[in-house]
């Protein structure tokens, strides 16, 4: 809840480890890779490129908040996340990294000058760079927040989870972290 009308900017790790408990080493190995993400948005090889991932969750996720605060994506919410997302990839493709970034949330831009952004892109996201499909996947609203599924490439697929935030009534990229595999999740800890 905003008391001040001031933009909230939400930490992925919270958003990730209030939809399901993570019991597992790979679960925490997600969470991190979370807050990794939002200091030096890097991931690990194998999370860009394991077996076809799939990222439904074996069990619904609890609401965090008035059940009716929540929805899918729908338009026009829908096409203004889609489009600052595809607008980022746009500018990455381009080699615009100083662009790309402005599709960021304060927040992001106050913690990563645009030299370590592109650090970031080139040695954990340079999937971002290469002329692959996107295509979108689920996606949710809360409380003026963003989680969407999107995916590059064909099978096997990379599958990013974009965090975006809405401040002044426009969407903001506040992260993105790899997709976690739950099948693989209860296979491992099983």
């Amino acid at each position: 809840m905003r008391h001040s009308g001031e933009p909230v900017s939400h930490n992925p790790t919270s958003m990730l480890t209030s939809h399901r408990s993570l019991p597992s080493a790979r679960g925490l190995t997600a969470a991190i890779a979370v807050v990794v993400l939002l200091t030096c948005c890097s991931s690990t090889p194998s999370q860009q490129s394991s077996a076809p991932t799939s990222t439904a969750p074996t069990e619904p996720a609890a609401p965090t908040t008035n059940p009716s605060d929540t929805t899918t994506c729908v338009d026009p919410h829908k096409a203004a996340v889609h489009d600052r997302i595809l607008m980022q990839i746009e500018s990455l493709r381009a080699g615009a990294y100083e662009q790309a970034r402005e599709h960021a949330s304060t927040s992001f831009k106050s913690s990563v000058n645009v030299a370590g952004f592109r650090e970031m892109i080139e040695s954990g996201f340079p999937f971002l760079l290469e002329n692959q499909p996107v295509a979108f996947g689920r996606c949710r609203i809360t409380d003026g927040t963003a989680t969407v599924e999107v995916r590059f490439g064909e099978e096997p697929a990379i599958t990013l989870i974009y965090f975006l935030i809405q401040s002044e009534n426009r969407w903001w990229i506040d992260g993105a972290s790899p997709a976690v595999d739950g099948l693989a999740d209860k296979v491992e800890s099983s």
